[in-house]
């Protein structure tokens, strides 16, 4: 409640900011939603961005047909990856130009390139998985296909691309001074189009969360097809943390503040982002780590491997923001010893888990109150 208090008064300062200027800056009108028009059209727009969070839930879609015992075809994936070769089932996809490969953090695009093939192989092994096998382990009822170390292929490549792609995205590319800094046109607008270059980069960057416009108000506050990726996740960490408010709000004033031409106000609500963000990825990570050390205690392997893998991705996406709480040696340490010896979930261990645990927490101290309960 402190925290979702301490948010709510950065929001109030931000417009009172805007009123009471010795030097009359102009005002900040921030709108209920995240609708902004000109001349009665809208100058909001990210299809690029929602095409592409289309692209994972497709990604998605297919892998979860080798948990069930089907073929993958490494080939598909790195056709809906680059899209190519009208690889997806939607016509508007295939039609698109956009793609996720060419959006990746440079240095993961091999990384999953390589995943799409151990996919391959595990969906044709024809044996249960175990530590140095690829293969199904049975879930419960079901089943999950794992590469030898036990990661969950679904897992790692749908949560390492909104870690790869969209965070990267939002903070490498369209936060950047190079998108939405001091210097980028903010007073023409771009040819054929009803925004200047400046609103719409904030914009893209604002469809990479993938929230509706009228997050958090709506009755449900996300429908089931919203219900997916970082939108899914903020939502699912809001009640200890107060995520969803704090984003939008700083999503919507710093929009407000571009067409203001407020780069004072536009900048303090891009620091709220990146912080916002950054919490919900730590959140979430521990929410898995939390969930593992209860399959660890039960001797629930599969519901392990699972969660693990959720987690380890959650870590993973601290590593994309330019100012991160935690450090990059933190991070690998949580991959690639506390999460068992070289990734290796099948040797990870009660005390291993602890320790991420513990390290998340000391970088995020807001989580101390609540990293029991997430």
């Amino acid at each position: 409640m402190k925290l979702k208090l301490l948010y709510s008064l950065l929001f109030v300062a931000a417009l009172f900011s805007c009123d009471d200027d010795e030097d009359a800056q102009p005002n900040v009108e921030v709108p209920a939603t995240y609708e902004f028009t000109r001349d009665g059209q809208s100058t909001v727009s990210y299809q690029g961005q929602t095409d592409r969070l289309n692209m994972v839930s497709e990604i998605k879609s297919y892998l979860s047909t080798g948990d069930a015992g089907e073929p993958i075809e490494a080939s598909k994936l790195l056709n809906m990856y680059a899209n190519e070769n009208d690889a997806f089932t939607s016509a508007d996809l295939n039609a698109s130009t956009k793609q996720l490969e060419d959006k990746t953090f440079a240095s993961d695009v091999q990384w999953f390139k390589d995943l799409f093939a151990e996919a391959e192989a595990a969906s044709n092994s024809g044996v249960t998985a175990s530590d140095g096998q690829a293969g199904l382990y049975a879930r419960g009822s079901k089943f999950i296909l794992v590469n030898d170390k036990g990661w969950e292929f679904t897992q790692f490549i749908e949560k390492g691309l909104m870690g790869a792609v969209f965070y990267n995205q939002i903070y490498n590319a369209y936060l950047s001074d190079a998108k939405t800094g001091d210097d980028v046109d903010n007073e023409t607008l771009v040819d054929g189009k009803n925004y200047t270059a400046m609103e719409h980069h904030w914009d893209e960057a604002f469809g990479y969360w993938g929230v509706p416009v009228d997050f958090p108000n709506g009755n449900p506050v996300l429908s089931d097809q919203d219900k997916r990726f970082w939108a899914n996740y903020t939502n699912g960490r809001d009640e200890l943390l107060g995520v969803n408010s704090m984003l939008m709000n700083a999503y919507l004033t710093g929009r407000a503040a571009i067409v203001a031409k407020r780069n004072d106000v536009k900048n303090e609500q891009k620091a709220i982002i990146y912080e916002g963000h950054e919490l919900v990825a730590a959140a979430t990570a521990v929410h898995y780590l939390n969930e593992a050390m209860s399959d660890l205690s039960a001797g629930d392997q599969g519901n392990l491997l699972h969660h693990l893998s959720e987690g380890y991705a959650f870590v993973k996406a601290l590593q994309y923001s330019p100012v991160k709480k935690i450090t990059q040696a933190e991070i690998n340490e949580i991959l690639n010893t506390d999460l068992g010896t070289d990734g290796n979930f099948w040797k990870v261990t009660l005390a291993g888990i602890q320790k991420a645990k513990a390290t998340i927490v000391a970088a995020y101290p807001s989580l101390e109150a609540v990293k029991d309960q997430l």
